[in-house]
């Protein structure tokens, strides 16, 4: 992860310099480039420098195929795996990747998708059951069969995998860290792994029009860790327009808008609230609601269900009814996953990239935390040949750089490319990237949605108030972790 911020700045470097000598001349002409017409110019002109370290791993022949079976939702399946490459710069880094293990250890990677949500669970519950070597690496959900899949002893510890590098800076071990289960890694982290989170983005030309009642620039706000949640709820309330004077209308302008379900639990962990964590005594518990946070939470859900209720809010929840278009100008900011960042690109929109807001400017030691959404790399319990497993899934992880940039310069195009401050925004929010233990295990919970606590507790017909909400989570979680065995 460590050498993606290297990458990504080379890379952006590069593109804004291209950029900028070959729409000069149009630009003081008031004509618009072909750079400025084409996002994907900036990628398609970008030249991919090759990783001069030494592998990790000695070349070897293994002469075997390797399953890699990638679930449909959370990853995108051409994200990490093509059959062969296409005319694009993505799909070419990852076939390199796949030709480069092919290369130095003899291993032909094998992709397939799931294509639902919960279909990818019995497959390869099953192909460790039946010890068929059907999968040797899977990339999970954010949740969905993560509990059943450790608890039923179907995956192979990382720290069992004599292969594998964890600590090496190509593996996040902060998130293998906060999603260990009994201190041991089930669940890893890497540079093979798209990431996968939410941000903020922002209308700039909306922005410019009330440049004179905003007293500094946002960027300033983040950068120097004063981007709280009152700033982004202020100014959410000050560019709200009545257009039609009868109330909030789709044809008003907002302040900011989103979908009220998966993006706005963002806003409890951007808060540095985890739901669940363990205690003093090592044991896992709900700690949302507990001494340190119970204030903090209370406000945070005061403040939020507020500002759903607001004027100056359109957050609908679970994409029902009518929605008014961040795309077509309608809204100043919006909450966006980092997934949706290249559609924005095909909207002749000029906007900005901010991280979700810290909770009050006390949080500056923690800084912006950003949740991730991208699920896991696991390995079953049963492989074939573990040496040839370990071997290949630390080479993808290290042969990653060349696809991360690739990828990233494909999300960003020429509209982040151009602006130095908002790759510097995007990095930010990379940085932040955090789990949580409830959103790990606990996130499909049906009875009482831990993991969705706060756009629970705000939709409009909630009736139950915090504390009672609370207290039915906690038994719930309770009553999982000691059939987790995490707790007497």
């Amino acid at each position: 992860m460590k050498r993606y911020l290297r990458f990504i700045s080379l890379i952006l470097a590069v593109a804004v310099l291209a950029s900028a000598l070959a729409s000069c001349d149009a630009r003081d002409n008031g004509k618009e480039t072909e750079a400025d017409s084409d996002s994907e110019t900036v990628a398609s002109e970008t030249v991919v420098e090759e990783i001069s370290e030494e592998p990790p791993r000695p070349q070897a022949n293994h002469g075997e195929d390797f399953y890699l079976l990638v679930h449909g939702d959370s990853n995108k399946f051409e994200y990490h795996w093509v059959e062969e490459s296409s005319n694009d710069v993505l799909s070419q880094a990852i076939f390199n990747r796949q030709q480069k293990i092919k290369s130095h250890l003899g291993v032909d990677v094998i992709g397939t998708k799931s294509l639902t949500t919960y279909n990818y669970i019995e497959p390869f519950k099953n192909s460790v059951k039946n010890k068929d070597g059907s999968v040797d690496m899977l990339l999970t959900h954010v949740y969905h069969g993560i509990d059943g899949f450790v608890t039923g002893n179907y995956l192979t510890k990382f720290e069992d995998i004599p292969e594998i590098n964890i600590d090496a800076d190509y593996w996040n071990k902060d998130i293998m860290e906060e999603a260990s289960f009994n201190g041991e890694y089930y669940l890893a982290k890497n540079d093979f792994n798209i990431l996968y989170t939410h941000c903020i983005t922002f209308n700039k030309d909306i922005m410019d029009r009330y440049s004179d009642a905003i007293d500094e620039s946002v960027y300033t706000l983040v950068e120097d860790y004063r981007w709280t949640l009152d700033r982004m709820i202020s100014l959410a309330e000050l560019v709200y327009v009545d257009k039609s004077s009868d109330g909030k209308t789709i044809d008003d302008t907002f302040g900011i808008a989103g979908e009220c379900n998966v993006p706005a639990i963002g806003f409890m962990h951007a808060s540095d609230i985890s739901i669940i964590e363990q205690n003093e005594k090592g044991e896992y518990a709900l700690s949302a609601y507990n001494e340190t946070n119970k204030i903090k939470t209370t406000a945070l859900v005061d403040k939020f269900k507020a500002l759903v209720d607001s004027n100056c809010a359109w957050l609908w929840a679970y994409s029902s009814g009518q929605n008014i278009s961040f795309e077509d100008g309608t809204s100043l900011m919006m909450l966006t996953s980092t997934n949706h960042l290249p559609n924005l690109l095909n909207y002749e929109i000029n906007f900005g990239v901010l991280p979700y807001p810290m909770y009050d400017e006390d949080q500056k030691d923690v800084g912006y935390r950003s949740l991730q959404w991208g699920g896991y790399t696991c390995v079953p319990a049963y492989v074939n040949n573990p040496s040839m497993v370990g071997d290949t899934i630390e080479m993808l992880a290290f042969y990653s750089d060349n696809v991360n940039e690739a990828f990233y310069e494909k999300l960003l195009g020429k509209q982040v490319a151009e602006s130095p401050v908002d790759k510097k925004m995007l990095e930010i929010v990379w940085d932040g990237i955090c789990t949580d233990f409830a959103q790990t295990y606990f996130g499909a919970i049906s009875s009482t949605q831990i993991l969705y606590m706060l756009p629970e507790l705000v939709k409009p017909e909630r009736t139950a108030n915090l504390s009672s909400y609370i207290a039915s989570a906690e038994k719930t979680v309770n009553k999982l972790l000691k059939k987790l065995a995490l707790t007497n």
